[in-house]
């Protein structure tokens, strides 16, 4: 039994992001979030919602997670883009506000509708990119 106290402990290994051969789950999440987030910053700064800058960091996001990731970590990053993208769209409508009447709740759930439908293009293009690269990945290994 391990008698260590806590705090002089090294982290297990699953609490890092990033090691020699890559990222890991977490890693990949904190890419697509991070650049999700700073294309969605960047919109949400320059005029109304979610465009262009944002779609193109997210899908970067995705490639950059689906090439990077440890191999058997490849079917977790995979679900990851719908996911992702709803917390970033969430994030950015909160952000801006909203402006309508009816409850917060009411409004970030309309938000996220409204993102989903407009945003599908982006949502599904971030998820084909990731699922594409995956399945290159995984057939390169074998």
């Amino acid at each position: 039994m391990d008698r260590t106290p806590p705090a002089d402990r090294p982290a297990p290994r699953s609490a890092a992001i990033a090691d020699r051969r890559g990222l890991t789950t977490a890693g990949a999440a904190v890419a697509m979030i991070a650049f999700g987030a700073a294309g969605g910053a960047y919109d949400v700064l320059t005029g109304p919602g979610l465009r262009t800058v944002f779609a193109v960091f997210f899908v970067l996001g995705c490639a950059l997670a689906a090439v990077a990731v440890h191999r058997e970590h490849l079917r977790a990053v995979v679900v990851m883009p719908p996911l992702v993208y709803a917390a970033l769209a969430l994030t950015a409508s909160a952000v801006e506000g909203w402006g309508g009447s009816g409850s917060f709740l009411q409004g970030q759930l309309l938000e996220l509708a409204n993102a989903i439908v407009l945003g599908a293009p982006v949502l599904v293009l971030g998820f084909l990119t990731t699922l594409v690269l995956a399945l290159l990945r995984g057939v390169a290994r074998r």
